[in-house]
Formats: C-alpha cells, sequence, structure tokens
C-alpha cells in the first residue's frame, strides 16, 4: 500500500497543533501520526534521498516513465539497482539537466516543397569498399 505523504506547511502546523489532543485521547494513534510526519520530513529532504524515482524524473523530462527505463538501460541515463534487480534509481543531479533539455532552441527554418523532394531523390553515397 502507497501513501503520499506530501504534507504543506500548513498541514503540518495543523497536525502538530492536534497531536497533544489526540495523544490525550488515544496514544496509539498519536505515536502512528508522529511516525507518519517524521516519514514525510525524510521523504522531502533531497539530502536523505539522493535518488530520484522514475516517475520523478519522467515528470521532470515531460517523457513517458517507459521512456526514461528505456533510456537507463540503453546507458542514455545514469541509474543502479540493487543487486542487478529492483526500481532503477536515478541521482538527482540527472534532474537538473532536464532544465537544460527545457530551454528554448533555436528556430529551424522550413524546407519548400521542391526542397524537401530534392532531398529525397539524392541518390546516396557509395558504400565504403
Amino acid at each position: 500500500m502507497a501513501i503520499n505523504l506530501a504534507l504543506t506547511e500548513q498541514d503540518k502546523k495543523a497536525v502538530q497543533a492536534v497531536l497533544p489532543a489526540v495523544r490525550h485521547t488515544s496514544p496509539e494513534a498519536a505515536t502512528v501520526i508522529s511516525r507518519l510526519l517524521r516519514a514525510a520530513a525524510v521523504i522531502e529532504d533531497p539530502a536523505v534521498r539522493p535518488y530520484a524515482s522514475v516517475r520523478e524524473v519522467a515528470r521532470a523530462f515531460s517523457v513517458t516513465d517507459q521512456t526514461i527505463r528505456n533510456w537507463v538501460d540503453r546507458g542514455w541515463l545514469p541509474a543502479d539497482r540493487r543487486f542487478g534487480r529492483g526500481p532503477r534509481r536515478i541521482p538527482r543531479s540527472v534532474l537538473a539537466s532536464a532544465g537544460a533539455l527545457s530551454r528554448p532552441r533555436p528556430p529551424t527554418r522550413d524546407f519548400t516543397p521542391d526542397e524537401t523532394e530534392a532531398i529525397l531523390t539524392r541518390p546516396r553515397r557509395a558504400a565504403a569498399k
């Protein structure tokens, strides 16, 4: 069972404010809530998580999860796996290169239909012997 522990600062403050009342009525529930808050803090701290998931990297590069898996398998993207199996672990430093890809690219010129036809019908060079 996966739990999304993304909490805003306001959420954290609200939970911490009611935690004493919860602890008074149900100490077990307060313990669970405290553990969840600590887990959320660990997940949000990139220093604790040096690796990004395939999904995080896919979102950063605006591609599908499968594309990231293919890039890793082809060696185009650094990653490792525990014992050669399991999920691909991609260093968070890779996410910095996503910013470079999102920069505007210089415009390319459009070919006229005649230029396109000339390129497509041009004979290929003879294979080297």
